[in-house]
């Protein structure tokens, strides 16, 4: 189990430091991605999983 979430944790922390050289080097590009891409992305997402959860179940 510990093996598991040390392997998250190095997941998550090299995820960490890409997004942040991304940001420090693109830092319009990461306003954007951050502030219109991701929100996007999100109800995109909730959008496909209730058109999913409608047909399946209804």
């Amino acid at each position: 189990m510990s093996n598991i979430l040390r392997s998250i944790h190095k997941l998550e922390d090299k995820f960490d430091n890409r997004a942040e050289r991304f940001a420090f080097r693109h830092p319009h590009a990461a306003v954007l991605a951050m502030f219109i891409g991701l929100p996007v992305f999100s109800l995109a997402v909730v959008s496909l999983l209730i058109v999913l959860v409608t047909l399946f179940l209804g």
